[in-house]
């Protein structure tokens, strides 16, 4: 039998723990595989003699430990010339080993333990050399599986497991799902007097030949084929978990369900069980009931079996938008409209007996049918799928954690084909006492740029800088010498330290890292070969995992919740970086300095012997860099076309990777027709990137206003517009009149007339905590206190509050209003405040850079200004510095002319 993993955990039995793994195969049919004879163990490393520790372990803790062993270990950090013997402490359950750690990690013979906190469905995979979302093929013993009540289809005991490869994945099942709460009175809705009134869910495959099914719960006339009706709560709450064992979901989704809809059904759940009423959540393949914990802020949902997965988080992490309502997600990323019904107007709606309630019907159901597209046409699950599979955790675990669990794993697989042990997560004293010596990690190189206009720029990247620096110079926690010192030269970076090189000991980091660089370059040709749309999407998907994995080392090895943290690994890898880019720079600027171009080819002046007509001549300067960025301007006396340019970056890139130890490589990116550049990290960008045999064009923007949130749209689009006058026409002059217009429609703004300007001038910040929590007050809490007052239900926590400020004369904080509040009431808007505080700042760094005289841009139609009264003609916003600078020293400033872009 072959199958996907999906999940693993184990169930205790009477001969010992049982390891579960449950998966779809196949041929579409669920599965739960048991595997006995998996034991639980970890290390301990001794001051003195193993053998006497050993026999003192086992008798004294005789009823948790099974067998002592005494195996040879590398410890998890340093260069070491041979193992040590350490204590392979083996235990009777999982749970003995937490609660017998602490106590031999505190006696006298102990000097270290190691690797006890691995949860003992993670140890199982790891040692089986098994992955989550990985083909297993499964030869099914004739033993009998343990008595239990499970919702599988097949529920076999293996007899032996092996990893398969398979491009595709399982035919999963996703189900979404929505609950609808009566809020009483309009007030939020509580589950101690709010009842739970419509659950919706949507399928993907179909279930039973519906796409969507709605649950209501009372009688109601006239309703489609796909809505169910019941006298009561608690009997469309059975029929909801009813519905969920028949269907057996692989995906459990939703919109916002880990913060409001599980906690609130199992809240709710609690409230109806009586004498009289029993609902029973059964949701996991095992029969487990659904249950949730919270962690901090975070809520915890175990469904064993399935994967829970809330469409929010994902969306917040892969998209960035100024509200992350399901409304607005819907319409900007499926162009889809989400119905709406107020929460002040749902008691009148469900009260109905027409139309209304038929509406309210339609809007539940359309939430989860929102939330479903959302996974599948956004295929936000592909790239979590395909990191599973290639760090081997579990998918909920990729999906709940971050990048630190996945790197674990990586690190827990080779170390232990290496014979070394890691040490477990350090405590909160050992963090604190890491944050502070993080202080002393030193960053990437960052070249100060030429400031203004440039024109003609080649950008080239190092691929993947930091893992390839690890590879080159073996830098790992395994190779940094501590007490054992190596024959020959060592590694010594930059930064200082030792490494021994590969040759004596290749770092168990440096083979982690090539075999993920391999395993992309391998996929993405895979991918020019695909034979179908869906193979080139697993295999997309599959080197984006493997990038982000092989970018999270190094991050890794510099934070300080790691289980291994080495600050001077860290400072190892950027100070190679550094140099790098450095010497880079002094290769381009000195070495090379010029090329010619000679019949589409790219030559070095050395390799000139006669100058031939045609022939062209290109000087070279770095104009920028930023740690593995490097932006190289080409100065020609004629037009240098793209492919010259391509060309020419190409030629450059090769030279400067000729110098690098491999695997390092410097690769032409792209290249920059115009840039402007104000400071280091702050600059935009008009960039050609090869598509095939054309090239496409876009306008790039780092640092400046037109991607963050706490500006609102409108600047956005002026700085936008202006960056698109600039770089692809030339224009600056259009540029100022476009900021004068602006700033003239929002001068003589009138709400009635303009209402779509609201939109563009609302800001949005996150409602990240009750109100009570906030130590100051803010834009955004001002309108969650009025929402709350006007309609009883304030905002949901988590939610990105919207709000425009007002004309008055109280406190800016005060003056935050609810933008469809100003829309209804025709509410002045605060005009100064928007030209001054957010539509000029940053169009004025961008103009100044071309002596504009910033206060013409402040413009007003309706008014007259001193000019306006005289004969005397108005001043240009655009100066010539050029022959402002030619002026004797006692011309007048007001005396200047306009000039085009290509004048500065």
């Amino acid at each position: 039998m072959n199958f996907q993993i999906l999940d693993a955990d184990y169930v205790r039995e009477d001969k010992g723990p049982v390891i579960r793994l449950f998966g779809r195969g196949e041929d579409g049919r669920s599965v739960c595989c048991f595997v006995p004879g998996f034991e639980p163990y970890f290390y301990v490393n001794t001051k003195s003699d193993p053998g006497s520790a050993g026999e003192l372990l086992k008798e004294r803790f005789s009823s948790a430990i099974k067998k002592v062993e005494i195996v040879n270990k590398f410890e998890p950090v340093g260069y070491q010339v041979s193992p040590k013997p350490m204590l392979k402490v083996t235990t009777y359950d999982p749970g003995n080993v937490p609660e017998i750690r602490d106590e031999i990690a505190g006696i006298p013979a102990v000097k270290e333990i190691y690797e006890t906190d691995i949860l003992f469905r993670n140890r199982f995979l790891i040692d089986r050399e098994l992955h989550g979302m990985g083909w297993i093929s499964v030869e099914p013993s004739s033993d009998s599986s343990p008595d239990q009540r499970l919702y599988c289809d097949d529920v076999i005991t293996a007899s032996s497991i092996e990893e398969i490869e398979k491009l595709s994945n399982a035919p999963l099942k996703y189900l979404a799902f929505d609950i609808e709460c009566l809020p009483l009175g309009g007030s939020l809705p509580m589950p101690e007097t709010s009842p739970i009134i419509m659950v919706s869910l949507s399928f993907s495959p179909a279930f039973e030949g519906y796409g969507s099914l709605v649950l209501v719960s009372k009688p109601v006339e006239g309703v489609s084929d796909n809505v169910e009706t019941f006298a009561s709560e608690a009997d469309m709450l059975n029929r909801f978990f009813e519905v969920f064992q028949q269907y057996d979901p692989d995906i459990v989704g939703g919109y916002n369900i880990l913060d409001f809809d599980i906690p609130y059904i199992v809240d709710r759940v609690s409230i109806l069980n009586d004498p009289v009423n029993t609902v029973r959540p059964v949701t996991g393949r095992d029969g487990r009931l659904l249950s949730y914990r919270k962690i901090g802020t975070r809520t915890m949902v175990s469904m064993p079996g399935r994967v829970v997965v809330d469409a929010l988080p994902l969306i917040r992490s892969q998209f960035s938008l100024k509200r992350y309502t399901l409304r607005n997600v819907a319409k900007e990323l499926l162009d889809m409209e989400k119905l709406d019904i107020a929460p002040s107007e749902m008691e009148e709606h469900w009260e109905d007996s027409g139309e209304k309630i038929l509406r309210f019907i339609d809007y539940a159901q359309r939430d989860s049918e929102l939330a479903l597209e959302l996974f599948m046409r956004l295929r936000l699950l592909d790239k979590y799928i395909a990191v599973s599979q290639v760090s081997g955790s579990l998918l909920q675990e990729v999906v709940d954690g971050g990048q630190t669990s996945m790197v674990d794993n990586l690190l827990l697989r080779e170390y232990g084909k290496r014979d070394r042990v890691i040490p477990p997560k350090p405590s909160d004293d050992e963090v604190g006492f890491r944050n502070l010596s993080s202080e002393g990690l030193k960053g990437g190189e960052v070249l100060e740029p030429k400031k203004g206009l440039i024109e003609n720029i080649i950008i080239m990247d190092y691929k993947s800088l930091y893992p390839t620096i690890m590879m080159a110079h073996n830098l790992c926690y395994t190779t940094v010498v501590e007490k054992d010192r190596p024959q020959g030269e060592t590694i010594k970076p930059p930064s200082g330290g030792e490494f021994v090189s590969a040759e004596i000991f290749k770092g168990v980091m440096p083979t982690i890292l090539e075999n993920l660089l391999n395993r992309r370059i391998e996929t993405k040709k895979r991918m020019k070969g695909a034979s179908s749309e869906e193979e080139h999407r697993v295999l997309d998907a599959t080197q984006l995992a493997l990038k982000i994995l092989l970018n999270s080392f190094y991050g890794y090895s510099g934070y300080t919740r790691a289980r291994l943290y080495s600050l001077p690994l860290a400072n190892a890898v950027t100070s190679f970086g550094r140099e790098n880019i450095i010497n880079t720079r002094a290769i381009i600027n000195g070495q090379i300095n010029k090329v010619v171009l000679r019949d589409s080819k790219v030559l070095f002046t050395e390799e000139v012997d006669v100058p031939r007509a045609g022939d062209r001549t290109v000087s070279l300067s770095v104009v920028y860099g930023d740690t593995d960025s490097v932006f190289v301007q080409c100065t020609s006396k004629t037009p240098i076309s793209l492919d010259d340019a391509g060309l020419v970056g190409s030629r450059i890139a090769d030279t400067v990777s000729a110098s690098l130890p491999d695997p390092m490589e410097l690769e032409f990116e792209s290249i920059a027709r115009r840039g402007i550049f104000l400071a280091k990290k702050r600059y935009a960008i008009w960039v050609f990137e090869r598509a095939g045999n054309e090239w496409k064009d876009s306008i790039k923007v780092k640092g400046m206003e037109t991607v963050r949130r706490d500006w609102c749209e409108l600047t956005s689009k002026t700085l936008n517009r202006v960056l698109e006058l600039i770089l692809k026409e030339g224009n600056v002059e259009a540029a100022v009149s476009h900021v004068r217009q602006v700033v003239d429609r929002v001068r003589n703004i009138d709400v009635r007339k303009d209402k779509d300007i609201i939109d563009d001038l609302t800001m949005t910040r996150m409602f990240s905590k009750n109100a009570s929590r906030y130590k100051n007050k803010q834009p955004h809490l001002t309108v969650v206190e009025k929402i709350e007052e006007r309609t009883g239900a304030p905002p949901a926590v988590g939610e990105r509050i919207p709000f425009v400020i007002t004309a008055g004369k109280d406190l800016f904080v005060n003056r935050a209003e609810d933008p469809e509040y100003v829309r209804e009431h025709n509410i002045p808007i605060d005009v100064d405040y928007y030209i001054k505080k957010q539509v000029l700042p940053p169009v004025e760094r961008i103009l100044d850079a071309f002596g504009v005289d910033i206060s013409n841009l402040d413009y007003d139609s309706k008014q007259k200004g001193l000019f306006d009264f005289s004969d005397r003609p108005r001043e240009p916003a655009v100066n010539n510095r050029k022959k402002r600078e030619e002026k004797p020293s006692g011309s007048s400033p007001s005396a200047r002319s306009q000039s085009s872009l290509f004048d500065f």
